[in-house]
């Protein structure tokens, strides 16, 4: 019996040494699976669906281009959305420096390449620089996708939610890095 108390002692006093090292995570926001990102070079409040089943996110694109703008690889593409601000669809010109390409894998398709740009946006009231991989989303319900890569950094996702933040950066000049 003391024993069996000395061992349950020891025990605890290990968990509690062991808790005191655990790292600090820094809180995340909660958010719905539908939320509202002001998309910034388009100064445009966009409907964005938050995934975590998505690895990277995504963003609609027409009329890639790709360029040179002082010696590094960028994309210039066409957005188009509903603008929720102007409850107007609008289509902006945007472009981008090329982070990368990621190749898509599709079942019983030939895979696809995509290229994949950093952007600004502004969701709840922080200003985030993160990748967006440009797609022809027009057949989706969503033109702005945010994956898991992006989400794993800053959210929780309440999939019985939606539109619990809105995006209020006025005035925010700290862009928050989300990069890969």
């Amino acid at each position: 019996m003391v024993r069996a108390v000395v061992i349950l002692l020891v025990m605890g006093m290990y968990s509690v040494s062991a808790w005191s090292e655990a790292p600090t995570r820094a809180p995340k926001m909660i958010m719905g699976w539908l939320e509202s990102v002001q998309l910034l070079p388009a100064n445009m409040r966009i409907k964005t669906k938050l995934d975590p089943g998505a690895k990277t996110s995504s963003m609609q694109a027409t009329n890639i281009e790709y360029f040179d703008k002082q010696g590094e690889p960028w994309v210039r593409f066409d957005f188009t959305d509903t603008n929720l601000n102007t409850k107007k669809r609008e289509t902006h010109r945007l472009e981008g420096p090329l982070v990368r390409r990621v190749v898509i894998k599709r079942h019983g398709a030939k895979n696809i390449i995509r290229p994949v740009v950093a952007m600004n946006f502004c969701l709840y009231h922080q200003v985030y620089r993160a990748e967006f991989s440009l797609a022809d989303r027009r057949k989706f319900n969503y033109a702005i996708l945010l994956g898991r890569s992006f989400l794993s950094k800053v959210a929780l996702v309440d999939s019985s939610e939606t539109f619990l933040s809105r995006p209020a950066c006025e005035g925010n000049t700290f862009i928050q890095d989300a990069l890969e």
